[in-house]
């Protein structure tokens, strides 16, 4: 383990250090960090990285059955102020950068972000994040451990026209693996109602023009603006993997691997599978 402590005032900075031992996200040991602002959260920081930690290590032996990976060099878990401020102006507190996975361990975090999105008479989403829990968090780290798959063809950061895909299936896949049947469909249930509570506000656009919503153009609005192309993008993959490729992830994959990539994502998609210009719209592919 290395610790990050960041004094507000004094801006301290100790280290130690602790190798994460029989780990199953790869064939090396993994380290992780804690940084915060405020020095009296380092136990409760720690303490919900390593319920993380825990998760992430079956959720990694399930991922191993789709796909080979290479694991990050390790995890560093924040405090908000630190993932937000310190290391980063993304205002979500999830992010990899220089191969680390930055996260805010803390389910309290997450339920305030998620429950910011639940507009008035939402009562069912409103439940359901209201019981943000550690598991939920977990599958936030996987979203980024997905990420490492090797059957991606580049990385899309920067690459907007594109990223829909490897965000929607970085979203589909730990959700659809960690979760129990019951609380996936319940999840999409609270993503599929969001979307339409939010779509004549944001607009229907294709997912060529992933997070035009949010804060990657440069929009204010807020957290529902920089959740909205993720949950759509879930939703595309999912739809993909139910209607046409006979609930099979593998499949879809092995079909996104013939790519190309001479032409965007959403166009191949939609000549592959053939599907009529009202069909794509319907999947926001056009």
């Amino acid at each position: 383990m290395c610790l990050f402590l960041f004094a507000p005032l004094m801006l301290r900075l100790d280290y130690y250090f602790q190798n994460w031992k029989n780990t199953a996200l790869g064939e090396d040991d993994m380290q992780y960090a804690i940084s915060v602002t405020d020095t009296l959260n380092v136990e409760t920081i720690e303490a919900q990285g390593l319920q993380v930690i825990e998760v992430l290590k079956e959720f990694s032996v399930a991922l191993k059955d789709i796909t080979s990976f290479e694991a990050p060099r390790g995890i560093v878990f924040h405090d908000l102020k630190s993932a937000t401020e310190l290391y980063s102006d993304i205002p979500i507190p999830a992010y990899t950068s220089r191969d680390l996975i930055h996260l805010s361990p803390d389910p309290a975090v997450w339920k305030e972000l998620f429950l910011s999105t639940v507009k008035e008479g939402m009562e069912h989403a409103e439940a359901y994040y209201s019981s943000t829990n550690h598991l939920d968090v977990a599958a936030i780290a996987a979203h980024e451990l997905t990420h490492h798959a090797d059957f991606f063809h580049d990385d899309f950061e920067g690459d907007n026209v594109n990223m829909w895909f490897e965000e929607g299936l970085c979203e589909y896949i730990p959700s659809k693996l960690m979760f129990s049947e019951q609380k996936f469909k319940e999840t999409s249930e609270v993503e599929e109602m969001l979307i339409e509570s939010y779509k004549e506000e944001f607009g229907e656009y294709c997912l060529s023009e992933f997070g035009k919503a949010g804060y990657r153009y440069g929009e204010k609005n807020g957290y529902a603006g920089a959740f909205y192309d993720y949950w759509r993008s879930k939703k595309v993959v999912k739809s993909l993997v139910e209607n046409h490729f006979d609930h099979r992830i593998s499949s879809l994959i092995a079909c996104y691997r013939m790519w190309d990539q001479s032409t965007p994502l959403h166009g191949y998609f939609t000549n592959v599978l053939g599907l009529s210009e009202s069909q794509a719209k319907d999947l926001w592919l056009a």
